[in-house]
């Protein structure tokens, strides 16, 4: 199940990460909100299902898997996505982590450590996302989830160096800024400016 996950995560992170480095006319279908029909609550409940199902079992990322289904079966725009994400998470979580409480499956002092570090972390990233536009959420949102499907490959038990992890991520970001920017220097004058 997890080299799944992982291969899913891994196929949908690069062609995010392609369509937000591309020009592609795809991200024009991508919407901020839409009226939910029979058929759009069916398959919400049955990604939710699903989600629950692997998040009980391996707490493999809930938000990665719900991304790939926000991006892939609702074509929610990235701001959307996050946003969405997030909100079903908050209360995904409550539910896992009070089952886990009463299975006595809790290490609260390495959950509370890692909190000090996590909550601020959100709040920052959730200022920036807010502020970025969509052509550099869309990149990051590919990253994040090509960095998850590597991570999950390291936790199904392929041997996933430290540098690999760090490295790839690292590298893809870098890549991602100078195609971007050399994009922006391309954009051409308008025909006003240019006769001036």
């Amino acid at each position: 199940m997890l080299f799944s996950i992982a291969g899913v995560l891994l196929l949908t992170g690069g062609l995010i990460l392609w369509r937000g480095l591309s020009h592609s006319v795809d991200n024009d279908r991508e919407r901020g909100a839409f009226r939910m029909q029979t058929r759009h609550k069916v398959a919400a409940v049955v990604l939710g299902a699903f989600v629950g199902f692997v998040l009980g079992i391996t707490s493999a990322g809930s938000g990665t898997l719900i991304s790939i289904g926000l991006i892939l079966g609702f074509r929610l725009t990235p701001r959307r996505v996050v946003g969405t994400d997030v909100a079903h998470a908050a209360v995904l979580l409550w539910v896992a982590a009070l089952a886990h409480l009463a299975s006595g499956n809790i290490d609260f002092g390495l959950a509370g450590t890692i909190l000090l570090g996590s909550v601020p972390g959100v709040w920052i990233g959730t200022h920036l996302a807010v502020r970025l536009p969509e052509r550099g959420l869309r990149p990051a949102l590919g990253i994040v989830l090509l960095a998850s499907g590597l991570g999950l490959l390291g936790k199904a038990g392929v041997n996933m160096p430290a540098g690999v992890l760090v490295g790839v991520p690292i590298a893809l970001v870098a890549f991602s800024f100078a195609v971007m920017r050399r994009r922006t220097r391309r954009v051409p004058m308008p025909v006003a400016q240019a006769r001036l």
